[in-house]
């Protein structure tokens, strides 16, 4: 009963002015969280490196369209720490800041156009080319942007904070480039730039076909059961390139440009790659 009395004394004491908080609240996106998992989620946000103190986290669940509130105690003693954990009700500022961010959410989405084609003098070439190129990603989310209406310039704060957080992979943009090959590109975060926000969009991994329809190898595993039809010089040579680039190992007598064709690669238990071309 001490230990509660003492505990109850603290929030008590903490429950006035300022002191109420260690620091300003965190703002965490849990979606489609049950109770449980949000309340966990709260909790990760305050670890045992931090001071001891009190804690607000928010948690948003855009699914849900709800925002909780959590309030994590965090108590120290010698090598002890605990947590106290209790669900509240969000502030009004905080649910003005909830409705004011979803809201500019659901224009984006709607705003998004899921079909984008590059014009054909446009630096970027392939689909390939985006394949571990920070540089040329950022050239994609830049193109992207042009195609996005944007009014978030006024957001600031908590606000853009939770927009940030609302943010999932139901964005998806398809890109078509010049060469006729395509990728998805998942809208990712918001970067804010000195002159306002710009979308981050990164590559989807797995989706670029070249444009015969035939995926782009962009890993190891894309070898696993890959058959692909090829009527254009250009995509056979990407694919050999990308083969050559995870070892593949070809049957004697292939003849490498030679189209139309059909090939057909596995990868067996140690990751070796095979290919076979008809």
């Amino acid at each position: 009963m001490r230990r509660l009395t003492i505990l109850t004394m603290l929030l008590g004491t903490l429950s006035h002015g300022n002191a109420v908080l260690a620091e300003e609240a965190a703002i965490v996106a849990c979606h489609g969280c049950s109770d449980r998992r949000a309340l966990l989620t709260a909790e990760a946000q305050v670890p045992n490196s931090a001071r001891a103190g009190v804690y607000d986290v928010y948690v948003v669940d855009t699914p849900g369209n709800r925002l909780r509130m959590f309030r994590v105690t965090l108590e120290k003693e010698h090598r002890t720490v605990e947590r106290f954990t209790h669900e509240r009700s969000p502030s009004t500022e905080y649910k003005g800041y909830f409705t004011l961010s979803k809201g500019e959410w659901d224009y984006v989405k709607a705003a998004t156009k899921p079909n984008i084609v590059l014009p054909r003098n446009f630096p970027v070439r392939s689909a390939e080319a985006v394949f571990g190129s920070e540089f040329n990603q950022r050239v994609i989310s830049e193109q992207l942007n042009r195609h996005v209406p944007t009014r978030i310039g006024s957001l600031f704060g908590s606000a853009l904070v939770m927009l940030r957080t609302i943010f999932s992979s139901t964005i998806l943009a398809e890109v078509e480039f010049p060469d006729g090959s395509l990728a998805l590109f998942r809208l990712e975060r918001i970067d804010s730039l000195t002159s306002g926000h710009m979308f981050v969009y990164r590559y989807v991994p797995g989706t670029a076909v070249d444009s015969d329809g035939n995926r782009i190898p962009d890993s190891a595993a894309a070898f696993d059961n890959f058959q692909g039809s090829y009527s254009e010089e250009a995509n056979l040579s990407m694919f050999l390139r990308r083969a050559e680039m995870y070892g593949v190992d070809w049957p004697d007598g292939f003849v490498p440009q030679k189209v139309p064709a059909h090939t057909v690669c596995v990868r067996d238990d140690e990751d070796n790659a095979y290919c076979w071309h008809r």
